[in-house]
């Protein structure tokens, strides 16, 4: 009788593994906007040093810190030298008014070019929204990676 129940035990895992799974698998990503990029070659020259926020754990490990410039409607976001964070599939970076992706006012920078080191991306904003985040978010999940609080842009 015990091989019976087991077997049963395991199409039962089995059973709820496939359910979380394809639950987990279609979630939809945050609705925001794509920022339009803007070649860095021909983006203004940053009047301000930028806001700045260090990068914190949110659901992943992460170090390291964020800048996001802004001038005349066109941003400079830049993580530093030593940053890093944990793999996961489809990260993307985003900013925005709230620590979330899903309220406030949104903007999907892009997908994050790498887990390691400084990079930078340069995109149009729309005017008049002051910026108090940067977050990385795990698109295909919708779930939080890391986050990081700035003071608010101009």
């Amino acid at each position: 009788m015990s091989g019976k129940r087991s077997g049963t035990s395991v199409r039962a895992l089995l059973a709820a593994f496939v359910i979380f799974t394809a639950a987990c698998s279609s979630a939809e990503p945050p609705t925001a906007p794509d920022a339009v990029p803007v070649a860095p070659e021909v983006a203004p020259q940053p009047t301000t040093s930028g806001s700045v926020g260090t990068f914190r754990r949110t659901g992943y490990s992460v170090t390291g810190r964020a800048t996001l410039t802004i001038t005349n409607g066109v941003a400079q976001l830049d993580f530093s030298d030593d940053f890093t964070i944990g793999s996961a599939p489809g990260p993307f970076v985003y900013i925005n008014t709230t620590n979330n992706p899903n309220t406030g006012r949104p903007l999907r920078v892009a997908p994050l070019r790498s887990g390691r080191g400084a990079q930078s991306y340069t995109f149009q904003v729309p005017a008049g929204v002051q910026y108090g985040w940067v977050l990385i978010w795990c698109d295909p999940f919708n779930v939080p990676m890391a986050e990081a609080a700035i003071p608010l842009t101009p």
